[in-house]
């Protein structure tokens, strides 16, 4: 069955029309699933929960555009057909040890989570976008929200299973356009991010495939820990902090190209009168890439694997400060360490810094594998070494060419078995 949300009074003229499109997602779900369309022409809505058996259909030219308002954005608390049980509410998905602080990104139902199109607990959903579909963040200020400005999240997922996000535009996101935990068998293809946060954020999550994208964002493109089994494939980014802010078990990332600086800036450095007036970016705000690979993990979830068996190849990187970084010991870098990581057949130039392996004592990192890369500083940054840090137990190269260093040395202050092929 097919459900048009103007024929539930839903229309194109700037009247904000959330209970109308929810009462078309509503009645899809009521009847066991089928498709709601959204067809051309912007439609202003609040916060929408999509439910188990619902694709959302955006048509060519549909624009699911965010109110500003960041109270617009609630409504599911009260939702009477799939209710927020009360005793779940206020629990975190994380423990809590004694005197432990954790983010509001780990209480699934914090205003931290909320946005544009929520789900939870749903099964076989899907988002699909024609050309020219665009879902418009509109860079909503909340003073409440993360770092006082930040308002929702384009996409929130907790606790599903079978997602489908294919084809559409996400704008201006006020906050990551997609934020999806706890969930698994995650198939996106084809979709865009322009501005805003990170792109594509999951946490503990199996089975997610990313491909044919194009993540153009001020802040991470791809990010999140605790995965199992992670495919990123054929995407295009750029960023103004990592590429890959990332933690998994069993993740290949191939034939993707990033490129440094990027079009928008971090917005976290405009001034507090342009975050109000939801500004997208200023030449002011940083551009410029940080990482190809940050390893990430803190204490928001349990990490179920050992992190490891990551692999990049076949992939071009264009003027990253530094290939990798593991800062562990960092607030965001601070639960399990990483164990390996192997990058093949990558073209990498314009590095300003050394990777950095700051490994822990009691978990270091087992395995760095360089294979058949070629790599290269900037201009008047020869004498940078090429890797530093402690805690490695071992380092290979192999048929790797390096442009542009005056000596690519290792330093790493315990040992470490280095080869070279």
């Amino acid at each position: 069955m097919k459900y048009n949300v103007c024929d539930f009074g839903a229309t194109a003229d700037g009247k904000r029309c959330t209970k109308e499109i929810q009462a078309a997602i509503d009645a899809c779900f009521l009847a066991g699933g089928g498709e709601v369309i959204v067809p051309g022409g912007t439609f202003l809505t609040g916060g929408l929960r999509i439910r188990s058996n619902v694709t959302l259909h955006l048509l060519k030219n549909a624009v699911l555009q965010g109110s500003v308002d960041p109270e617009d954005y609630t409504t599911y608390i009260n939702d009477e057909i799939e209710p927020i049980p009360m005793e779940e509410r206020d629990l975190p998905v994380a423990t809590v040890k004694p005197g432990e602080k954790i983010g509001k990104s780990a209480y699934p139902y914090s205003r931290w989570n909320n946005a544009i199109i929520r789900a939870i607990k749903a099964k076989n959903i899907a988002i699909i976008g024609e050309k020219g579909s665009v879902i418009d963040g509109q860079n909503c200020f909340d003073e409440q929200g993360e770092e006082g400005y930040r308002g929702p999240h384009a996409i929130n997922m907790w606790f599903c299973e079978n997602i489908t996000l294919q084809g559409y535009t996400i704008r201006d996101s006020a906050n990551w356009a997609h934020a999806i935990q706890n969930s698994k068998n995650i198939s996106v293809n084809g979709i865009t991010v322009l501005g805003g946060h990170d792109g594509f954020d999951v946490r503990t999550c199996d089975n997610v495939v990313v491909e044919n994208s194009h993540i153009t964002t001020g802040d991470d493109c791809i990010a999140g820990f605790d995965n199992i089994n992670v495919v990123v494939r054929n995407c295009y980014f750029e960023c103004a902090c990592s590429w890959f802010r990332f933690g998994a078990t069993n993740m290949i990332a191939e034939n993707c190209k990033g490129v440094s600086p990027g079009t928008y800036g971090f917005r976290g450095w405009l001034s507090d009168e342009d975050k109000r007036n939801r500004m997208p970016t200023t030449p002011a705000c940083r551009h410029e890439c940080h990482d190809i690979f940050l390893y990430y993990c803190d204490n928001r979830a349990t990490v179920r694997q050992t992190p490891g068996n990551i692999t990049i190849r076949n992939c071009e990187f264009i003027n990253p400060e530094r290939i990798m970084n593991i800062p562990f010991g960092h607030i965001w870098c601070c639960n399990r360490s990483l164990h390996d990581i192997t990058f093949e057949n990558c073209n990498i130039s314009g590095l300003i810094n050394p990777i950095n392996l700051d490994c822990p004592e009691d978990e270091p990192l087992a395995l760095l594998q360089m294979k058949n890369c070629t790599i290269g500083t900037m201009k008047g940054l020869e004498q940078i070494p090429f890797v530093q840090g402690k805690n490695v137990q071992k380092i290979v190269t192999e048929n790797v060419t390096f442009t542009n260093f005056a000596d690519p040395k290792i330093n790493i202050e315990t040992a470490t078995e280095i080869v070279n092929i």
